[in-house]
């Protein structure tokens, strides 16, 4: 029979006690899962630009203060609903937690509703998968039901080296599109071996007339990831050709395309079924996990800024165990 009692009454969590002031660890009260909820005790925790988002408020939520981050991470569960059937102890699951519902991944447990997680991928331990969902979720999502990546469908994705952007390039190639790139340098090399046709860098003076000069006709499909420097999402807006779709997930287009459309308003929400699904992809060896950094939980701040730098290739995550 499965347990519905935490086996722990406090945890140690990362707050704020309000919008825009720095995180700390607390000690709060281990929450208690409702009919429909798993407690996952955290083995690995997610970092991205999505928890600076939620620190600042720019993301906001309904819950009160102190506000735990955090927003996808793996771990084993520790306690189940009374009406849970999917999932029992112990069982190794990762999950994306938005909208938020009791409490976030920066904790030793988290509270979600089931339909929030899935099995973690089989050969991933529980801390790598806890760099996975959230990234792996937008990316999958923006491609294969925003933006529908057909066959041979051009598509442009910007930072293509970040955490979302190497998910992005190996959904992209893996759905038989042509992917052109962007990322430093540096990274040129890793982001063709994901599947990009062409890599540009993102430094070009002119972004548009790099990848005209290969594409005269100009992209049709694009995931805007850059935000980091000046124009990058107007160049991208840009280069789209007539019926283009690009998917801004940076807010920073201004131009004005009627002939185009431009999606800025997306928020990656928790969906087991996609988990699913993406576990499935990494585990047929479709889609590679690439960690940049493995930091303490202790370390979160350091953790977040390391991806607000902007210079992280794949993933950073917080080790939990």
């Amino acid at each position: 029979m499965n347990n519905t009692e935490p086996s722990a009454t406090t945890m140690r969590a990362w707050v704020i006690e309000a919008y825009g002031e720095p995180m700390r660890i607390m000690d709060l009260p281990v929450p208690k899962p409702g009919p429909r909820d798993l407690l996952i005790r955290m083995r690995g925790a997610e970092v991205g630009r999505w928890d600076e988002m939620l620190r600042t408020g720019a993301c906001t939520t309904d819950r009160p203060f102190p506000l735990c981050l955090g927003l996808g991470g793996a771990g084993t569960v520790d306690a189940v609903g009374t009406s849970v059937r999917g999932f029992a102890e112990n069982d190794t699951v990762y999950v994306c937690g938005y909208p938020l519902h009791d409490n976030g991944a920066w904790a030793e447990y988290m509270l979600v509703p089931e339909a929030y997680a899935a099995p973690a991928p089989a050969g991933l331990d529980p801390v790598r998968a806890g760099a996975v969902p959230v990234a792996a979720m937008i990316a999958h999502e923006t491609l294969r039901d925003l933006l529908d990546v057909q066959p041979d469908d051009l598509v442009l994705i910007t930072a293509a080296s970040g955490g979302v952007g190497h998910f992005a390039v190996q959904i992209a190639a893996h759905c038989g599109a042509r992917v052109v790139a962007t990322t430093s340098r540096d990274n040129r090399d890793f982001v063709s071996a994901l599947g990009a046709t062409m890599v540009v860098d993102y430094d070009a003076s002119n972004l548009g007339l790099a990848i005209q000069a290969r594409f005269p006709e100009g992209v049709n499909k694009a995931l805007n990831l850059k935000a980091v420097g000046s124009g990058t999402g107007d160049q991208v807006a840009q280069i789209l050709c007539e019926g283009g779709h690009m998917v801004d997930l940076t807010g920073t287009v201004s131009v004005d395309r009627p002939a185009v459309q431009i999606d800025s308003d997306y928020m990656v929400r928790g969906d087991g079924a996609r988990l699913l699904a993406i576990a499935h992809m990494i585990d047929d060896a479709l889609l590679d996990v690439h960690i940049h950094g493995t930091l303490p939980f202790e370390r979160a701040p350091e953790a977040l800024e390391m991806v607000l730098a902007g210079q992280v290739r794949g993933k950073v995550v917080l080790d939990m165990t």
